[in-house]
């Protein structure tokens, strides 16, 4: 234990929890030791705390042992995580949550300078201020280069100003467990189809070359490519798929790389991801 992970009891609640959390906020583990997802969640939420290195706080409270905590707090389900800030309870979950989900929660409810100035930047961009607001982001960035939100939006710039190299490269920076993970990866699909469209040539000529030949593989790979750019998704998911039937292995698994990338750009929520890759699976398996 450290000084901002610790267990906390009925005596040691009000200081260490609900004072401290005027300072910063304070999450509270309230679990059990017979609890499974509970063993699962407690070091995970320890490593997340740990790497804000005491901007927040981490309490456990076993249940088992203050019961009294538990039945002031209507702790019903284990394990249920409440987040303190200001002396009240402003927001909670229950279950074993992936360390994405629990860093968007804490992240919610920090005040971080890099991010009072993001929000300064877009309300600029907002205003057609543009250089004012790029300034402002580079500033943030120095200030904390981990702020995820500040780093996409630069890459986002980076991109829509052709640089391409310094934009996939900030884009890479950004963990996995961060809020801005999915749109990241979104975003190098983006950057990677556009990219292959620049060499793909004509649609026309492209669809002709198919007409007159259903297994040109490199046709069927651009014209794929083609259709993404002009955000045919159906359609550019049929074409890898129709590759993938024809030659698994063409291109390095052209054909699976493809739909690999179009799932990036629509979201796993997304009605053709769901389909298309139920297809994918049953061609592969």
């Amino acid at each position: 234990m450290t000084d901002y992970v610790f267990d906390a009891n009925e005596l040691t609640f009000a200081e260490h929890v609900i004072q401290a959390s005027m300072k910063q906020p304070v999450l509270v583990d309230f679990w059990a030791s017979w609890c499974q997802p509970c063993q699962v969640l407690k070091p995970l939420l320890k490593k997340v705390v740990e790497s804000y290195n005491g901007e927040v706080h981490l309490a456990y409270v076993d249940t088992d042992v203050e019961q009294n905590l538990a039945a002031q707090f209507g702790i019903r389900s284990l394990p249920t995580v409440m987040l303190f800030k200001d002396g009240e309870v402003v927001d909670q979950f229950m279950g074993a949550q992936p360390e994405s989900a629990i860093r968007a929660l804490i992240d919610k409810h920090m005040v971080r300078e890099s991010d009072l100035m993001f929000h300064q930047a877009m309300d600029l961009l907002e205003q057609d201020h543009e250089a004012e607001a790029l300034e402002l982001l580079r500033l943030a960035h120095e200030l904390d280069p981990q702020n995820s939100k500040v780093l996409f939006t630069l890459a986002r710039f980076a991109a829509h100003s052709g640089k391409i190299e310094q934009a996939l490269s900030m884009l890479s920076s950004i963990p996995d467990s961060a809020a801005e993970a999915g749109m990241a990866r979104e975003l190098k699909a983006q950057i990677h189809f556009g990219q292959q469209a620049q060499s793909a040539g004509d649609m026309t000529e492209l669809q002709s070359r198919l007409a007159a030949n259903p297994a040109d593989c490199d046709a069927r790979e651009k014209l794929a490519v083609l259709l993404v750019t002009q955000g045919q998704h159906e359609a550019a998911l049929q074409q890898y798929l129709s590759l993938m039937q024809l030659d698994r292995s063409y291109n390095d698994g052209a054909g699976r790389k493809g739909m690999v990338q179009i799932f990036e750009i629509l979201g796993d929520s997304n009605p053709l991801t769901t389909t298309y890759r139920r297809k994918m699976f049953g061609m592969l398996h």
